[in-house]
């Protein structure tokens, strides 16, 4: 039996010409996701993290790309439909800490007052600068010497 030999550069275009072509079909796949919610949903339908849910009673089910599931994700939800109970995909599902991470901040930001427009439209003041003069020194001044500086080989 015969080895054939094949350059460096060959097997590279090979090896990047098969990397290539599987990310597209992997980014065509839709993942199932479904939630359980701690109390009935308000809404049938509700747009959050990115993809379209369809709730019916305690549960929401949405389909998307990707198949990955994140707080981000779950407290955008949770914001819209209230707490969760479980957020997860065909590939994962988020643990306990992360779902009591997700609740906190949807209703953290459900409760948080909202600002009285005047407070939030005036601008604190910049403290003025100092203009250059004896006395005055640069916001950043690196005085030290590192491992291996120009500075060191003295």
């Amino acid at each position: 039996m015969r080895r054939v030999m094949r350059s460096p550069l060959t097997s590279a275009a090979i090896l990047c010409a098969a990397l290539a072509a599987a990310p597209a079909g992997a980014q065509d796949r839709r993942y199932a996701y479904e939630v359980e919610l701690a109390a009935a949903a308000q809404r049938a339908t509700v747009r959050a993290g990115g993809v379209e849910w369809t709730c019916s009673g305690t549960r929401c089910t949405a389909e998307g790309r990707g198949g990955a599931v994140s707080v981000r994700g779950c407290s955008e939800l949770a914001r819209a439909v209230g707490p969760i109970r479980r957020y997860a995909s065909e590939i994962r599902s988020l643990g306990e800490k992360e779902l009591a991470e997700c609740n906190q901040a949807a209703t953290a930001t459900a409760a948080a007052p909202s600002a009285p427009p005047a407070a939030a439209a005036a601008p604190k003041a910049a403290a003025p600068k100092p203009t250059a003069g004896p006395g005055v020194t640069a916001e950043m001044t690196y005085t030290g010497v590192w491992p291996g500086g120009r500075e060191a080989k003295q």
